[in-house]
């Protein structure tokens, strides 16, 4: 798309992906995706979006468009959502029957929009803590992750183990331990169930249940493809127990 998309979500829940993770995005949330982006999103259909949005070029220099610019996606939180409304729904009402000489003031709506979320807008990022505390908090969460990796973790849980949003905990993650939040949990899985499978006689179903697979089966499936063996494989090949 050669424009910026921005929505706001007024009711409803639905996500933003990035990165291979899925980013919740409810009441009081929105995102602004720059040009050209890769732009995947959509609404819980058990309790879908209502969201108001406009896709617009312009060339004013607002921190909010370069930090979309720069990360691929902005999110951010809002809160006079009444006022925005007002202003995004005389936008639709000129651009349903749009006449050239409605354009000055087409243009001006969209000014203020913008003027509005640039100075009330709250980002879900935090650039505020020093880099030498961001890495400390990271690695701090991903040994709790990892030491609790039986547990049931989600996106947002995981974040909260570093007091960030899920958006900034995810970008985090993957620059300072060099993989996705899901895919380092799914790494220490998999190096929990080694160990049980060499070192225990435990069923492969009970493996699976103690690492925090809810089926065995797709336990098996990721297990072999990470380790080009099934489970019963590895364990006759390494197992210490005669």
């Amino acid at each position: 798309m050669g424009y910026y998309n921005l929505h706001l979500v007024f009711e409803g829940q639905g996500y933003v992906e990035l990165d291979g993770e899925r980013i919740m995005l409810s009441e009081g949330e929105g995102f602004l995706y720059p040009k050209g982006a890769d732009q995947q999103y959509g609404a819980n259909p058990a309790q879908p979006w209502d969201v108001r949005w406009v896709h617009f070029s312009t060339a004013m220099p607002l921190p909010m468009l370069g930090s979309a610019d720069e990360t691929g996606v902005w999110l951010f939180s809002i809160t006079d959502r009444n006022r925005l409304a007002s202003l995004m729904d005389e936008m639709c009402m000129i651009s349903s029957h749009f006449e050239t000489r409605y354009e000055p003031r087409l243009s001006a709506l969209l000014y203020e929009l913008l003027a509005e979320l640039a100075h009330n807008a709250v980002s879900l990022q935090d650039d505020a803590i020093p880099r030498h505390k961001q890495q400390e908090l990271i690695r701090e969460a991903a040994d709790r992750i990892r030491e609790r990796c039986g547990e049931s973790w989600t996106l947002e849980s995981m974040a909260a183990l570093s007091g960030y949003s899920m958006y900034y905990f995810l970008r985090l993650f993957q620059t300072i331990m060099g993989k996705t939040p899901n895919r380092y949990l799914t790494d220490c899985r998999m190096a929990a169930a080694k160990g049980l499978l060499v070192a225990t006689r435990l069923p492969v179903s009970q493996v699976a249940e103690r690492v925090g697979f809810t089926q065995s089966s797709y336990f098996i499936r990721v297990f072999h493809s990470q380790e080009g063996m099934p489970p019963k494989a590895y364990r006759e090949l390494y197992g210490s127990l005669a």
